[in-house]
């Protein structure tokens, strides 16, 4: 990300920001007290800061955020997020995502392109008491434009490498704010097999709002068609271009209609809010990512969810008390159908060789005829959540305390329908092929019990100074690894060859079973003291951090010539972190910088995976008025790293840093700006994993150049 990027520092005082007393309802967070006032670190970002800088999508808040890093793994389906040391590349987020009060339930919607987004609050640590499930690093709750805020209409037009274009508008009429975004890409990664780039995207994002005293109606809607996957092997330690021979892309629907609420009562006001979530998507994949016919996957999903909540607040703002009480519950249902198809390679390699080395040489050998074999994998998963929730603030006199729990329980179930087909023959004995059809179906359900407390203190040195401190439990839930059933249909496939043949194995030819197919919640406990000071146009902030995570999730990639991955819970692990922030704006200038360090290792030793030691950003501006035109001009560093890319910490990644920088010259309602990101072409690695016993690494983004126009009718 580029160019100027205002952060509210955990802001101290209500004359710092001018909207303090509106904060509830630009951030929509539950707290319903001042950040300010928060025994939390806080980020705030203002919504001139959000336009300006052109960010558009999560992933540009990377290192921005202390300790918060949001690689681009080469598609939108997979957005993986790490906060303080905790995340995965699979699965459930650590991160929870409101917008405008409603929460997003699918991690597969979080990668989307923002359009009139007018604030953002980014909460830092486990939020379990007030968020619950998956909250467990922290919380990012995004305002979009209300008609309330009086906005005149805005038009946005960028173009740059690799024919990005990337248009935008907003505008608002009576009771009604709608707004739309639309973004292309012809991609910037070649495919060497075909010599077609790999990675274009097209994208189309339409938000409607209403509001009308104390009710507001939400609907949005975006639709994308991307290619992505541009991953490369390694061969001996040296990352190889992209080449890859069969098909790979994502196509995405995702529609989320919110309701809010709010009911005014002598002593309390009373929120709620009701949401319906629906998401459908098609990915298809070369999975072994090789110019060879092994095998692909195709995986389709069409999910459905409904949410509800209701809380209730004190009014009184200068009250000693402030109690937040609240109820949450939803109710989630996908269909997901991911069949693998495994070409004449993959069936050779796969199948026959692992079969035929427990055959006697002298009796013959196995032969599968079909050029591919089919593995057809249905699961119908739902799962459901039921949570109360109570939070007390005490304001006394230069203290504020707060004790808050949550009790949380879940359940899931999977539903799984899986079927191999193929024809085999026995040489010499088998005169011809025989069909044959091995069939793998069952349930697994789990349900558990979260109890999440939280206790702080904030206390007031001065009017510029304050300390706090913060003991809190989040957790991220458990799930089931629907990518792991083509391994386990491998070993049940040879198992049932095998016995057909009266060939009965001594033990399994592959490492994963049917208990491989779920896993258990994450939790985690947060120790955290922090100070922030600010005095005229300087801010600044920091905090230490000690987090225990028990039945850490970790993804894992199966020995041997396995396909497939999968999340298990692998023990303990500890973040050892330290965060700062500082904001300083003397006359026309502004410098910003932010630095957090993370050790975060399994019982104090190996590294985890994917998690940066470092992350640094630092910006430095200055804006030229002349006449009634401002001439702006601004340089930023951001660099991550290093990391491990495995739980070995065999294959590591430096640390980078990238060069970014941005001029902008604006007249009355109109400005134009040049945009460079990645100036020098730093190259980096964003993404990692195995197949078939191969390593892969995608490449991060190159060099980019933007020009653009805003203008205000």
């Amino acid at each position: 990300m580029t160019g100027a990027f205002f952060i509210s520092l955990a802001l101290l005082s209500s004359p710092v920001v001018t909207d303090t007393l509106q904060e509830s309802r630009v951030t929509a967070l539950k707290e319903g007290i001042p950040t300010a006032r928060l025994a939390s670190s806080v980020t705030v970002l203002g919504a001139s800061v959000i336009q300006k800088t052109g960010t558009y999508r999560p992933g540009q808040l990377s290192a921005m955020v202390p300790g918060l890093y949001i690689p681009d793994y080469g598609a939108s389906l997979t957005s993986t997020i790490y906060l303080r040391g905790l995340g995965s590349r699979m699965e459930n987020p650590v991160m929870g995502l409101y917008v405008d009060g409603i929460p997003v339930l699918d991690k597969n919607a979080y990668d989307f392109d923002w359009e009139a987004v007018q604030g953002a609050t980014l909460l830092r640590g486990p939020q379990g008491t007030l968020y619950g499930r998956n909250a467990m690093g922290g919380v990012l709750s995004l305002r979009t434009l209300s008609p309330s805020d009086g906005a005149r209409p805005s038009a946005l037009l960028e173009y740059g490498t690799a024919n990005t274009v990337r248009a935008a508008g907003f505008f608002t009429a009576g009771n009604h704010a709608f707004s739309a975004s639309f973004r292309h890409t012809d991609g910037f990664f070649r495919n060497t097999f075909s010599g077609a780039l790999c990675d274009p995207y097209n994208g189309l994002s339409l938000r409607w709002k209403w509001e009308k005293g104390n009710y507001s109606n939400i609907l949005s809607a975006s639709l994308s068609s991307e290619g992505g996957f541009a991953y490369g092997q390694v061969v001996d330690g040296v990352p190889m271009p992209v080449n890859y021979n069969d098909e790979a892309g994502y196509r995405r629907l995702s529609v989320i209609e919110g309701f809010r609420m709010k009911q005014e009562l002598p002593l309390f006001e009373v929120e709620g809010t009701a949401s319906l979530q629906l998401l459908a998507d098609d990915m298809q994949m070369d999975q072994d990512y090789t110019a060879r016919p092994v095998f692909t996957l195709q995986q389709t999903q069409l999910s459905g969810a409904v949410t509800a909540e209701v809380l209730a607040r004190r009014k009184e703002k200068d009250a000693i008390w402030h109690p937040v009480t609240g109820f949450f519950t939803f109710y989630k249902l996908n269909r997901q159908k991911a069949p693998v198809h495994f070409k004449r390679v993959g069936i050779q390699e796969l199948i026959l060789d692992n079969a035929n080395k427990n055959i006697p040489s002298d009796i013959g050998y196995l032969s599968i005829p079909d050029e591919q074999m089919p593995i057809y994998s249905g699961f119908l998963t739902g799962s459901w959540n039921a949570a109360l929730f109570h939070q007390s603030v005490f304001r006394l006199g230069r203290w504020t305390l707060t004790a808050g729990l949550r009790l949380d329980y879940e359940g899931a179930s999977m539903d799984y329908d899986c079927l191999a087909q193929l024809h085999y023959q026995f040489v010499p004995t088998m005169k011809a092929a025989k069909p044959f059809e091995v069939p793998y179906r069952g349930n697994v359900t789990h349900h558990y019990f979260q109890v999440l407390p939280k206790v702080s203190a904030l206390f007031e040195a001065t009017d510029r100074l304050r300390f706090f401190g913060t003991v809190s439990k989040g957790y991220r839930a458990g799930g089931f690894n629907t990518q792991i059933f083509s391994d386990i249909l491998q070993y049940q496939t040879m198992t049932a060859l095998m016995k057909d043949l009266g060939v009965y194995l001594d033990k399994p030819m592959v490492s994963v079973v049917a208990g491989n197919t779920e896993y258990n919640p994450e939790k985690a406990w947060n120790f955290e003291v922090g100070a922030r000071y600010g005095k005229g146009n300087f801010r600044a902030d920091a905090a230490l951090y000690w987090i225990e995570v028990r039945d850490q999730q970790l993804t894992v990639f199966p020995e041997g010539m396995t396909t497939g991955r999968m999340m298990t819970n692998a023990g303990r692990s500890r973040s050892l972190g330290a965060e700062g922030q500082l904001l300083w704006q003397p006359g026309n200038w502004r410098l910003q910088a932010s630095y957090a360090y993370c050790h975060a290792s399994m019982e104090g030793k190996a590294l985890l995976p994917y998690v940066p030691v470092h992350t640094v950003f630092a910006l430095a501006g200055y804006h030229f008025p002349i006449g009634k035109t401002v001439l702006s001009a601004d340089a930023s560093l951001r660099g991550a790293g290093p990391f491990c890319w495995n739980e070995e910490n065999s294959l590591r990644e430096p640390f980078t840093l990238q060069a970014d920088a941005r001029i902008g010259l604006s007249y009355s309602h109109i400005e134009l700006y040049v945009r460079g990101q990645n100036l020098v072409g730093t190259a980096t690695h964003s993404f990692y994993f195995k197949s078939m016993g191969n390593e892969f690494l995608a490449q991060g983004k190159p060099r980019q150049l933007i020009i653009g126009l805003t203008y205000k009718f």
